[in-house]
């Protein structure tokens, strides 16, 4: 008996070391990904067509993440985060720009040990006169081998008579329409954005309404690194 027991217990051992040594290999993997200049920058700057590896940075918060990648010297407001699988977008301002209007936005990814940046772009607009323009756009293509909630258009409404936007994509001789998510920012300002199922190459147009539905203004674009306006009034030829 007391053989059979000795037994049991060296069984019992070696299982839980078998785990731990799992454990760590795992968390070791992890990190080797996931660490500054690891496997995953290594992965990202591939796909951005990089010479060299970035070194992107672990933030304690989505804010820290962005903060500590962007290093700017721009003073930078965070106006908006919008939950997405394993990540926060977060779409933010320059407050001592000179543009007339800008938006940044930044895709970051959850992690065992932080937040990581990993998708980015924004514009700013000159002073010119807002009230031709419904809104302003940027779209951003989905990164080859990298995991994100992209293709997307954001930008910023530009004339308070403008409710509604709508992307309409057309692939395989199916249309797609999606609507934007509109949102009050603390500035008093309307951002938006559209999740597109569309992937690079393919037209999609954008699609502006007034308070009482009317179609005000249209643009078709290529989903492609692109930014733009679209005027009210009339229908715009892709810029």
């Amino acid at each position: 008996m007391g053989k059979r027991k000795g037994n049991i217990l060296k069984i019992i051992v070696a299982t839980i070391a078998l785990l731990a040594l799992s454990v760590i290999s795992v968390y070791t993997y992890m990190y080797i990904k996931e660490k500054p200049g690891g496997l995953a920058d290594q992965s990202m700057s591939k796909a951005m067509g990089l010479d060299e590896t970035m070194s992107i940075p672990i933030g304690n918060t989505p804010e820290d993440a962005v903060e500590q990648f962007r290093t700017s010297s721009y003073n930078v407001h965070v106006v908006h985060q919008e939950p997405v699988d394993e990540g926060m977008i977060l779409f933010t301002q320059r407050t001592n720009s000179e543009a007339s209007s800008n938006l940044q936005l930044e895709y970051v990814r959850k992690n065992s040990f932080g937040w990581k940046w990993v998708w980015g772009g924004g514009y700013g607009i000159g002073d010119i006169d807002p009230s031709e323009y419904a809104l302003y756009y940027m779209n951003l293509p989905k990164l080859d081998g990298i995991d994100t909630p992209f293709p997307m258009v954001f930008g910023t409404i530009e004339h308070p008579g403008i409710q509604r936007v709508t992307a309409e994509t057309e692939l395989n001789g199916s249309m797609s329409i999606t609507e934007a998510k509109l949102i009050k920012t603390d500035m008093e300002e309307y951002v938006w954005f559209v999740m597109l199922p569309s992937t690079e190459g393919t037209p999609y147009t954008i699609k502006v309404y007034d308070e009482e539905g009317k179609q005000v203004g249209s643009k078709q674009n290529e989903m492609v690194n692109d930014s733009g306006s679209l005027k009210l009034g009339k229908r715009s030829a892709s810029m």
